[in-house]
């Protein structure tokens, strides 16, 4: 395997991994929409859920910038 397929191959792994982490992460979000707030349980997962969503823009940005994109 040649440096550029390396490249490429670890950009698409990380770049689609946090894609789907991101859009993973909003699904569920947008299940707890009608959940109570108060409830700590939902409290928790609400800021894991958007804690995963920085995480995985961080990935895509990170992968953009590494390519030039951003």
């Amino acid at each position: 395997m040649t440096a550029t397929q390396f490249k490429w191959f670890l950009t698409i792994l990380t770049g689609g991994l946090a894609g789907v982490w991101v859009i993973y992460d909003l699904w569920n979000l947008s299940r707890l929409r009608g959940k109570d707030t108060s409830d700590p349980i939902v409290a928790d997962k609400r800021f894991g859920y958007y804690m995963g969503i920085l995480i995985g823009v961080v990935g895509v940005v990170g992968v953009l910038r590494f390519h030039g994109v951003v």
